[in-house]
């Protein structure tokens, strides 16, 4: 198993399973444009706003399901980090660039704690309680997310001892940061009323 090829085709399989954009399609069972409507994303967070609750929590268990899909068989079966490493970035850069969907994509939050749960999964079940009552109070997903990837690091490397996983979550968290401002500002969300212009066709 330790070969890399085995690691490409890993990161492959990844790859077309993050493609698959679960926000768009229970949207798209609403009847709902949801990259035309609120910040454009096909994210939880969006979905929960213009949709509805019972179809966010679709999404939601979904696209953390893709993130652990990805990377826990690789820790259940005891393979090289490197297994887990390459779900991670392989089920990342679908859900980011989506081949399904003309390579526009979501911010990947949820995903990423998915890839959470498969690499550091100690850490992710003892903080995913904080990060609810974080949510709950705030209001605010980015800040519970936020929370969540900064308690979830240091609790799973203390437990796992494993500081490659630690390290490729801490990147994921950093990629989905990125992906966010990079595509806010495209989009011209946080601007004024009436000049948020929806700059993209929905792919598809």
């Amino acid at each position: 198993m330790d070969s890399p090829w085995v690691y490409a085709l890993w990161a492959c399989g990844a790859y077309l399973l993050g493609s698959v954009s679960v926000g768009d399609l229970v949207a798209r069972l609403a009847r709902t444009p949801i990259r035309r409507v609120g910040t454009g994303n096909p994210g939880t967070a969006n979905v929960f706003r213009e949709v509805g609750p019972k179809y966010a929590a679709v999404v939601l268990a979904l696209d953390l399901a893709k993130g652990m899909a990805a990377t826990l068989p690789a820790y259940l079966l005891g393979l090289p980090i490197w297994a887990g490493i390459a779900g991670a970035g392989g089920v990342l850069a679908g859900h980011f660039f989506p081949v399904f969907w003309g390579f526009s994509g979501g911010t990947g939050m949820v995903v990423a704690m998915g890839i959470t749960f498969g690499l550091l999964p100690a850490g992710a079940l003892i903080v995913t309680p904080l990060a609810l009552v974080l949510l709950r109070l705030s209001k605010n997903a980015g800040y519970a997310g936020a929370a969540f990837f900064a308690l979830a690091v240091p609790v799973g490397w203390l437990v796992h001892q494993n500081p490659s996983s630690a390290a490729t979550v801490v990147a994921a968290a950093i990629a989905v940061l990125g992906k966010s401002k990079v595509q806010y500002q495209w989009r011209g969300v946080g601007q004024p009323s009436g000049q948020n212009v929806d700059r993209e066709e929905q792919p598809g």
